[in-house]
């Protein structure tokens, strides 16, 4: 849930009838817009440094930030223990130490804000534990038009205590740029009205990088009405064969949260009225309640809901050839060419500086309009690419990701 909530679009909400696993929520029409206190709260059974997000809502004409800044957060348990949050900045209030949510222990969030004003949770704990058995890659076609890879996930628990499940995933991709740098970019030795250029080994430039993206929709199933719970080749992710993402080597973490009927409802509901990239990005012009609220007025619009979860991630790795033997890899992110700027041209600029200093080409080779079969009538001293084509750290990293495996 580590998004941040930048601005929030009015969608109308209607009343909603859940079916008979769920319970319903109430929602209020409001004709005007009304500012609300936004909060996106989970922890886990994870032993790590927890996060909590806390924005407020405001209409789309109005240029306030939505970030809710200096506030205090708390998360106690049961038996007294607190857990300080601190504001990180960008609305994200991070533990102060890491520390895990235990089973058959509940959970308490409180915030009281800059000015204020205090809120507080309903009581929360982990419902049960149900781990990831596999995850697995199959190319198939989607409602047998687009074809593409299919991410499938399996688990069971033999308990039958699970039966609410929420995913999130983290993909990484490797990255190779078509046409290589080799290392060098090039860079402007002098300005106009004397211009040079010249060419360099550079440790920033590269043409392997790596990527990754996280989940941004809500991705739910329920296994309440099955004979066992079971989740059998639910698909976490579809991604069609034409996504550059899929062109050498893929991996995807998978991560399984056990929540509550209470909060699967929730986020069921909001999913069902909400096309947007992220949980908490659309603020409706009705209400839907979550289990927050504030202590000073019963009438003051609390959005989002806290929870405590369980949690299972498996991670796979596959490469394009695994799927697609002996298949074009799918177009470059960027359309490449090869490109010759001069150095100076009759109106007295200079297209190539112009290019180098908007970091709007890689470079590629020294240019020899004899010998080099691409015949410019007008050229300069460098064969160049559009920025991205010969270095990908233009929009990716060069790092390898520390459980990356080839």
């Amino acid at each position: 849930m580590n998004t941040i909530i930048y601005r929030f679009l009015f969608v109308g909400l209607f009343l909603l009838a859940l079916n008979s696993c769920t319970e319903p929520f109430e929602f209020e029409d409001k004709p005007v817009f009304e500012s609300a206190l936004v909060i996106e709260a989970r922890i886990t059974d994870q032993n790590k440094i927890q996060n909590i997000l806390i924005s407020r809502s405001f209409p789309l004409d109005t240029i306030i930030s939505s970030v809710e800044v200096g506030a205090s957060v708390q998360i106690t348990d049961e038996t007294g223990r607190t857990f300080d949050f601190e504001d990180v900045g960008n609305g994200n209030y991070n533990s102060r130490i890491p520390f895990a949510a235990e089973q058959d222990r509940s959970y308490t969030l409180s915030i009281t804000t800059s000015n204020g004003n205090s809120y507080i949770s309903e009581p929360s704990s982990i419902r049960a534990k149900s781990n990831i058995d596999e995850i697995i890659a199959v190319r198939e076609f989607k409602d047998d038009l687009e074809e593409g890879v299919f991410i499938y996930l399996n688990s069971f628990d033999p308990t039958n205590s699970g039966n609410y499940y929420l995913y999130e995933y983290e993909e990484t991709y490797k990255i190779i740029t078509p046409l290589s740098s080799r290392g060098f970019e090039a860079y402007v030795v002098s300005p106009l009205p004397t211009p040079a250029v010249d060419y360099r080994l550079s440790d920033e430039v590269s043409a392997i990088c790596y990527s990754t993206d996280n989940s941004k929709k809500i991705i739910q199933t329920s296994t309440i009405e099955l004979g066992e719970d079971r989740v059998s080749r639910f698909p976490v992710r579809f991604i069609d064969r034409e996504n550059y993402i899929l062109s050498h080597r893929y991996s995807i973490l998978v991560k399984q949260f056990v929540q509550s009927k209470e909060a699967y409802s929730y986020y069921k509901t909001l999913n069902t009225f909400s096309s947007s990239e992220s949980l908490f990005s659309q603020v409706q012009t009705g209400f839907l309640e979550g289990n927050i609220r504030s202590q000073q007025n019963n009438n003051e619009k609390v959005i989002g809901f806290f929870e405590v979860n369980s949690v299972s991630e498996k991670r796979l790795f596959f490469n394009y050839e695994d799927l697609f033997p002996g298949e074009e890899i799918p177009n470059y992110i960027i359309d490449c060419s090869i490109v010759s700027p001069p150095l100076a041209n009759e109106a007295g600029q200079s297209p190539i500086i112009s290019l180098i200093e908007a970091n709007a080409v890689d470079f590629f080779s020294v240019y020899d309009g004899e010998a080099n079969p691409l015949n410019f009538d007008i050229f300069g001293p460098f064969l160049m690419t559009p920025a991205g084509c010969g270095d990908c750290t233009r929009f990716s990293s060069k790092i390898v990701p520390e459980f990356w495996e080839e």
